[in-house]
């Protein structure tokens, strides 16, 4: 029969994982096998999502093959030795974006299997996922594109699968079905246990349901944090005249060194501003300034500095650029994290841009995220967060989604050049935090950004 990715991530399942499962979050193997119904559709629509919504064919495929190589799925203990449980439950929740907290939450009542610890089955179900895909794509040597189109022809029956508390509208698909793709055969043993029924009633109601709690929330969030004096115009976003290209070519098939130059703007004058955030945070300064032809702020880095990293190579970059205050925070042991006002240690990303109204990066991006994958090298217990922010005109609940795609992008991109997608994280804000007013168009350039938190040095 042919072989499906439900069947073959089920399969992989055995008592051995089951028993570890139960262990772990302290429930009956029968809640575990019950939960696993909810959480493997769950976990391979997440998957298939990423793919398709980041336009990253190969992040599945490298994610994958990282789970296979650390020795899962067949090797359970994997999920707790190695931490692969931790950091599949921060990727669940970051998939899973503002439904997570209520999806977790149905989950829990539907099978009383609670968290533990900020780790979660979804987590661990993501984990085993990944190592049965990237098992099945090097027995049949697929490449990323091929697991990808593999799993898209399987799009509908997955959807299906998954619980209807977690449906919503998906991206459009932007992998074709090809011929080079061809589905692996094999004769699987199918784990049915706690499989969802009575999920094809009436999915398109709930998708508008979910929809209007979607647009509810974020209503409230744009009315607290919207700034009255903004216009109510169609949203302007970063535009560069460089041809945009997807995050996986600026980033991971890039052969320029590390060295760098920093983006110095030509026009005479630095004109410095001290702004302030509408939010508990110290005086920002920003450098630079607005280029009308583009609708870009374009940030003044200061004079070239060096940063030596431990194998021997330098970072040439700006002496107030992104990478510096990264770098310079990470080192000095003097600087900490605060941990209880998440409002503080933002650092805006001084030469990462977006094309027009989309979650695409430029092509002058990926030097930038290069250097920022880089730096986290050097500091290997480092965590990191990516925010999105977008001006406060046009449509509330649209500058959320592009913001948070774009938060993603930034996010995928370091991911996508070895950096473990555990310590990365990625949220978007809107409009809500902006640095300036945005009743002017220089302000809402300022305001358009991609900013990064350092989590845990």
């Amino acid at each position: 029969m042919e072989q499906k990715v439900l069947d073959v991530v089920r399969s992989c399942f055995s008592s051995e994982v089951i028993s570890l499962l139960s262990i772990k979050f302290k429930a009956e193997e029968e809640k575990v096998k019950l939960a696993l119904g909810h959480t493997i559709p769950l976990a391979v629509n997440s998957l298939l999502s990423m793919g398709q919504a980041e336009r990253q064919v190969d992040v599945v495929g490298q994610l994958a093959h990282e789970a296979a190589a650390a020795g899962l799925p067949h090797n359970g203990m994997v999920l707790t030795t190695t931490g692969w449980g931790a950091r599949c439950s921060i990727l669940m929740e970051t998939l899973l974006d503002d439904a997570y907290g209520m999806i977790t939450h149905c989950l829990a009542a539907a099978t009383g299997i609670r968290p533990v610890e900020g780790e979660t089955i979804l987590g661990y179900t993501m984990a085993v996922t990944l190592g049965a895909v990237g098992e099945l794509a090097a027995q049949h040597q697929l490449r990323e594109f091929e697991l990808l189109t593999w799993m898209l022809s399987q799009k509908t029956e997955i959807l299906q699968a998954v619980p209807a508390y977690s449906r919503r509208p998906s991206a459009e698909p932007i992998v074709k079905k090809t011929a080079s793709a061809p589905a692996p055969t094999a004769s699987v043993t199918t784990y049915s246990e706690g499989t969802n029924t009575g999920q094809n009633s009436s999915p398109t109601k709930l998708r508008w349901q979910l929809g209007g709690l979607l647009v509810l929330a974020i209503g409230l969030g744009y009315a607290i944090g919207h700034d009255p004096k903004s216009p109510v115009s169609p949203t302007q976003d970063e535009t560069t005249t460089t041809t945009p290209v997807s995050t996986a070519s600026l980033i991971a098939t890039s052969t320029s060194p590390a060295t760098s130059t920093p983006a110095l703007a030509s026009s005479p004058g630095n004109n410095k501003r001290t702004i302030r955030r509408n939010e508990p945070d110290e005086a920002v300064l920003l450098p630079g300034r607005y280029d009308l032809a583009t609708d870009t702020y374009i940030y003044h880095t200061g004079r070239p500095t060096l940063l030596k990293l431990a194998d021997g190579r330098t970072l040439k970059v700006g002496e107030n650029s992104t990478e510096n205050r990264l770098y310079r925070f990470l080192a000095d042991a003097n600087m900490q994290v605060d941990s209880v006002n998440r409002t503080k240690g933002w650092i805006n990303c001084d030469r990462v841009y977006f094309e027009s109204n989309q979650a695409i990066l430029t092509k002058g991006s990926g030097e930038q995220l290069r250097n920022i994958a880089s730096i986290l090298r050097e500091f290997p217990t480092a965590r990191v967060k990516f925010g999105g922010y977008t001006d406060s005109t046009g449509s509330s609940l649209k500058n959320f989604r592009l913001s948070e795609d774009r938060a993603k992008a930034a996010m995928l991109a370091v991911g996508s050049v070895g950096i473990n997608m555990g310590r990365i994280e990625a949220k978007g804000y809107g409009g809500k935090y902006f640095l300036t007013t945005n009743a002017t168009p220089e302000g809402r350039a300022i305001n358009r950004r991609v900013s990064i938190r350092v989590l845990k040095k």
